[in-house]
Formats: structure tokens, C-alpha cells, sequence
């Protein structure tokens, strides 16, 4: 077959491409969502389905149930975003709704926008949803320039404040609180394209099928004054009229290898914003069968050990995964595999599910904005949530975006080991749970590239792909890595080859050099900024002590944080350990190599233990940067080469700059892994 066959009618669509030797998979799509946006859902085709690669067009289409096996419910996978207090846009409404049973309440259109009190709080009269029935919308508060709903019920009858007809008072004895208000979206443009083509009624065939929306979500304040400013009239029927919150991008591409989701989320009011560009419904289980989930990076949190297959329909609890959860906790949860076992404990069909590392994923700034968590599970599991951001403020204008892929997994596998492509990157994914001295992962289309690790990893990979393969070994489960593939980065002009070479040493500078002595820097955390053309892995890191103090010298590598000029002030990338101050060319051998990023970081170090005599390194005499002095100039007084820390007495952590400083930048050489 080809690789995909797209069948066609109206709003509905089914895409079908292979998923093993003998079935093919069916994901449904409808372009007319009822809540006004694309969802992966249809009354036809209720979930993503398996079906017999022999199965014929009219056996598959509209309706797959007599040659069907269900393995995943996706109604509830269209990703809204989160305010703080409401989920909205996608299949969510926002969810400070009252709904009132009244028998013949009497109210008409004409009483819309009206307001009415319990003694305490105002509440809107948004719809008049039939003759017994009265939706209100709840009021709203401003925090920090912030409008929020506020998740409250009635506390008594509802009597009339302004704007009514029928004044006649409201009971609250038939009151649903926390109901969804819909529609809560409008302007939904969406297109739709196979190969660059579009898509026609009837059955089509092509490589690559993508689907691009947007549409605006009204901010809740904005739907409150405008229902009290336009009494008689349902705000449904105006809701370009109300200030939009934000605008909300939606890139859905579909090919042999699977779903790609790429989000942007454009705030027009302030706001805060919690988002992760995928939500995850659990996979369909068939009698007898269970789920078992792995997680990279992740250990226990809940009641579970994911860094194992952690029996998944046993969560009790919503389960959040925090930074405390994280084996590294500089980095975020990024990605997970999940299989449907039967009760023998054989595979029956699996998802692999993450955000990849570009844009607003790049796993650095999601540190600084999932602090509260970055993944969380819901207990019904309905949702398998990486989270792109959590809490973080937009501004009107700002925007944020992230794009996660989505791949079903055909038995046996004793290992997930995908090859993930966004067009312009190709990202390579291994996550194994079971030890194994030596295998190999095939990636023929990735011959000769760089791989450049992105995240934690306790695997140890060549720097570029062979013709047979990426091999690799996990004597300790779990084993797990994500990498960039790049294409071989041509020499820096400037030192052609400087950090090339597996097993050479190269000089971060190159240039005179002087002696720098470390009198006064005590316990003091000296950083230094340093520029590298391309991501290098390193094992090895060394400077020169020409005259010996007491003591020992401990260095490493921290991130810089381009928002500031600085240091990021998160942990260290590494963390080489101490030397000796003795003199010689002092050599650490690093047991896991550190991958020293392109671009900008900051080369640390400072002289611990004892402080009685200082030593003096070699130095490099020339170079440097821009230096961010903060607000006074003084600092411009004298040689100032970067920023420090002070206080510094034992491992490398979180750093809090205590300004800039007058010591030169060691001579650091690295040895290429």
C-alpha cells in the first residue's frame, strides 16, 4: 500500500498506513470539532483503530467495527491550553459555569446579560439553554492584572440586580457547578493538505498529510462584560466582539512514522499559561490485558517507579512529576513509551509520546518554566500530559511554542528506537528498560550525521551514525537518550578542526598566556565566558597549576541563560570535580562525558579545602566579551573577565551571581569523546 490513503467525507477524514506486516492503523479526524476546532475524534471511528492490511476501502470506511480492533481512545486528546484555573480552547470550555434546573423558568433571550446575586457575588445570566434550564457564568477577579474565574456556586437564591425582563428570583436547589462554557472559541480557519495538495471527498494516496488551524479564545472577562454590555443578545452569536485571551496555532501532520503536533500560543491579553502541545489518553485495554508505562529520566513519584514498567492502571492519584521526581532535575521529563500487555504479559500494541527539543522545548528553557512540574498523569487517565510551560506569564504579543510526536508501536519490541522528523530536524529516540551488553539500532537514512545528545542519557553513542547502525549498550537499566542529528558541521574557520577528533585535546583558546594567582578568590566561584562553534562531547578536562597552593581547585560548566547575559542559575552542566593544587598539568576524568553546548557557556571554577596559600594557574592573556556589570560602574575599574559567586564550598549547585571579578580565564584543554 501506500504510505498513507486518506478517505474523505466533508469534515471527516480517516488516514491509514501500515503498522506491521499484516495490519494497518486508522486515525480519525474531524475538522469540524463541535467545540470549532480539528479533534481526533468521530462517531464512526471512535478511536484509533487496527485492521487487517488485506481489509478493503468499503470495509474500513466510514466504519471499521466488523474488521476493527480499538487500541486507543483520542476524543479527549485535542490539547487545550490552561489559564491557572481553567482549562480552554480544544474540546474545553471554561469551567465556571453554573448550571440551574428550574422547571418553566419563564426567562427568554431577552434576559441574557443580566445580572443577579446571591447576597454576596454577581453572577451573569449567559445563556438560557432551554425552558428549564439556565446557565450562569460566574464572577471573575483580577490578580496582578490577571482576570481569573472564580470556581464558586451560588450560596443562596438568586435574586435580580440589573438588565432582566422576568425578574422572577432563581432557586438553586437544581444547581451543576463547574460546568463548561461553550462555544469558547471562534474565527477557526483550518486547511488541509496531502503532499501540498488539497484534499478531496473520496479516497486520496500521498506521503505526508498536514492539517493546519487557528483559532481566538475570548478572555473570560471579556465574555462577562461583554454579556452585561449587550443585554438580549447571546454571546455566541458575537464572539468576535469579545477581547480576545489568545490566538491558538495548530500544525497536525500525519505520515508513515507517525503524528506530529506543532503549537503556538499567542497571548492578546495577560495571562498565565500552562500548556504541553499533546495530552495522552491511555491505550485501549482488551479483556484480561493492563498497561505498563516507562519514563526517562523519571523515578518515583506518586506511588509508581517509572524508571521501571511501572503498572499504569494501578495510579490511584493525579500524579504530578516534579523536579524532585527527576533523575536529572535540571531536566525535564521529556518523553515516555506505554504498552497494553494481556494477561500473559505479551505485547499487544504501544505509544511512544514526548515534546522534542526545539523552540520552547529545548529541555534548558523548560527548566525555567515547569519549576511547579513537567509532566503530570490524571487518575482517570485521560491525560499523559508533558507540559511545554507551567505558570509562566504572558504578556500581549508574547508567544510559546512546542511540538511533540505521537508513534503507535507494533510487537514485539524490546526497545523503543525511533527516528523522529520535523522536515528541517531528525531527532533520534532510544528508551530500553531491560539491560543488554551490545545492540545496535538501525538508521540507515541517518548515515554519517552527528548525533548530539539533547537531555539526559545513560547511553554511550558514537558521534556520528555508521552505515550499520547506532550501537549501544545498557549494563544498568534503564537506558534511555534523546539526540539531534546534524548534519557534520564544517571546520570553524578560525582553527579549523579545533574540537574535532575523538580522543584528541583542543584548547578552548588559543593565544598568549600569563600566570594568575588566586589570592582573594577563596571559596569564590569564578566564571568565565567561553564560545564553541558546535556541540562537543568531552571526557576529559584539564589547567596547568604553575606554582602550588593549599587546598584543591574544583571546576565544571555552567549554562548560559541568553534572557540575561549570565550564567544560568540552575545547576551546573557538569560538575568535573577537584584537583589537586599541586603544581603540574592537573587532568579530571569525567566517568559520564559532558556535552559542552554550541554557542555560548561559562567555564567555572573555584579553590576550596584550605585556604592558606593561594596557587597560581596558567592563564590565557588575551580575549573576552560583552560583560553585563549590572547597575553601578564601578566595576568597570580594572581588568574584569567574568562573573562570581561567592561562598562556593563544596559540589557545584545553584548559583546566585554575586557580580563580576578580576581573574583571567584559566587555560583549559578538553579531551573529545
Amino acid at each position: 500500500m501506500p504510505e498513507l490513503i486518506v478517505y474523505r467525507s466533508n469534515a471527516l477524514m480517516c488516514v491509514r498506513s501500515r503498522f506491521d506486516d499484516t495490519r494497518d492503523v486508522l486515525l480519525p479526524v474531524n475538522l469540524a470539532f463541535p467545540e470549532g476546532m480539528v479533534g481526533m475524534w468521530q462517531s464512526s471511528l471512535p478511536q484509533v483503530t487496527l485492521v487487517p492490511s488485506t481489509a478493503t476501502d468499503a470495509q474500513v470506511w466510514p466504519s471499521p467495527s466488523a474488521v476493527g480492533t480499538p487500541i486507543h481512545d483520542t476524543s479527549d486528546d485535542n490539547c487545550p491550553i490552561n489559564t491557572g484555573w481553567s482549562y480552554v480552547g480544544g474540546n474545553h470550555g471554561y469551567n465556571v459555569g453554573n448550571q440551574i434546573a428550574v422547571t418553566n423558568h419563564g426567562k427568554t433571550t431577552a434576559d441574557v446579560g443580566s445580572r443577579w446575586t446571591d447576597g454576596t457575588r454577581v453572577f451573569t445570566l449567559l445563556a438560557v439553554t432551554n425552558p428549564n434550564s439556565l446557565l450562569f457564568g460566574n464572577p471573575y477577579v483580577l490578580v496582578d492584572g490577571i482576570a481569573q474565574g472564580a470556581r464558586v456556586r451560588p450560596a443562596a437564591p438568586l435574586t435580580h440586580v440589573a438588565g432582566a425582563k422576568n425578574r422572577t428570583t432563581v432557586p438553586i436547589t437544581g444547581l451543576t457547578p463547574d460546568v463548561q462554557i461553550r462555544p469558547v472559541t471562534h474565527t477557526h480557519v483550518v486547511s488541509v493538505e496531502l503532499d501540498g495538495r488539497p484534499v478531496p471527498d473520496g479516497r486520496s494516496t500521498g506521503q505526508e498529510l498536514r492539517i493546519r488551524e487557528s483559532y481566538l479564545i475570548p478572555s473570560y472577562r471579556g465574555m462577562i462584560d461583554t454579556a452585561q454590555a449587550n443585554i438580549g443578545t447571546p454571546i455566541a452569536t458575537i464572539m468576535p466582539r469579545i477581547p480576545s485571551l489568545c490566538r491558538i496555532d495548530n500544525l497536525y501532520r500525519w505520515g508513515r512514522a507517525g503524528l506530529l503536533v506543532a503549537q503556538t500560543v499567542t497571548a492578546l491579553d495577560r495571562f498565565a499559561l500552562n500548556t504541553g502541545v499533546t495530552q495522552c489518553s491511555a491505550l485501549t485495554v482488551p479483556t484480561g490485558g493492563s498497561r505498563r508505562q516507562f519514563m526517562p529520566n523519571v523515578g518515583v513519584a506518586g506511588t509508581l517507579n517509572w524508571s521501571t514498567w511501572a503498572k499504569l492502571d494501578t495510579l490511584p492519584a493525579l500524579t504530578d512529576i516534579t523536579p524532585a521526581a527527576l533523575r536529572d532535575p535540571l531536566t525535564p521529563a521529556a518523553s515516555m513509551t506505554q504498552w497494553v500487555v494481556d494477561a500473559g504479559g505479551a505485547q499487544k500494541w504501544g505509544i511512544a509520546v514526548g515534546l522534542l527539543p526545539f523552540d520552547d522545548g529545548q529541555p534548558v528553557t523548560r527548566a525555567r518554566h515547569t519549576t511547579t512540574k513537567c509532566w503530570f498523569i490524571s487518575s482517570s487517565l485521560k491525560k499523559n500530559y508533558p507540559q511545554l510551560v507551567w505558570g509562566r506569564i504572558l504578556e500581549p504579543g508574547d508567544s510559546v511554542t512546542g511540538t511533540a510526536y505521537r508513534r503507535y508501536l507494533a510487537p514485539p519490541s524490546t526497545a523503543t528506537e525511533i527516528v523522529v522528523s520535523t522536515g528541517a530536524h531528525d531527532v533520534v529516540v532510544i528508551e530500553r528498560v531491560d539491560p543488554i551488553a551490545q545492540t545496535r539500532m538501525a538508521a540507515s537514512q541517518l548515515v554519517h550525521r552527528r548525533l548530539v545528545a539533547d537531555g539526559p542519557t545513560n547511553l554511550t553513542v558514537p558521534d556520528r551514525v555508521a552505515v550499520d547502525g547506532i550501537p549501544y549498550a545498557v549494563p544498568i537499566s534503564p537506558g534511555y537518550g534523546m539526540w539531534r542529528v546534524e548534519p557534520v558541521p564544517p571546520a570553524p574557520p578560525q582553527v579549523p578542526g579545533a574540537t574535532l577528533g575523538v580522543g584528541s585535546y583542543f584548547l578552548l583558546l588559543a593565544g598568549p598566556t600569563r600566570a594568575s594567582n588566586y589570592t582573594g578568590a577563596f571559596q569564590r566561584l569564578l566564571l568565565h565566558p567561553v564560545y564553541l562553534v558546535e556541540p562537543t562531547p568531552v571526557d576529559r578536562a584539564c589547567v596547568e597549576v604553575t606554582a602550588a597552593g593549599t587546598g584543591v581547585l574544583r571546576h565544571g560548566v555552567y549554562a548560559h541563560d541568553p534572557t540575561t547575559g549570565r550564567p544560568a542559575l540552575l545547576g551546573p552542566i557538569a560538575d568535573f570535580g577537584t584537583l589537586a593544587a599541586t603544581t603540574g598539568i592537573k587532568e579530571s576524568v569525567l566517568t559520564t562525558p559532558a556535552m559542552l553546548p554550541s554557542g555560548w557557556h561559562w567555564y567555572a571554577l573555584v579553590w576550596q579545602g584550605t585556604g592558606t596559600t593561594a596557587p597560581t594557574l596558567l592563564a590565557e592573556a588575551s580575549g573576552g566579551t560583552a560583560l553585563n556589570l549590572g547597575t553601578g560602574r564601578e566595576a568597570m575599574s580594572g581588568d574584569r573577565y567574568g562573573y562570581q559567586v561567592s561562598g562556593v564550598t563544596g559540589a557545584l549547585g545553584a548559583i546566585t551571581v554575586g557580580g563580576v571579578h578580576q581573574f583571567p580565564p584559566p587555560r583549559v584543554a578538553y579531551r573529545r569523546a
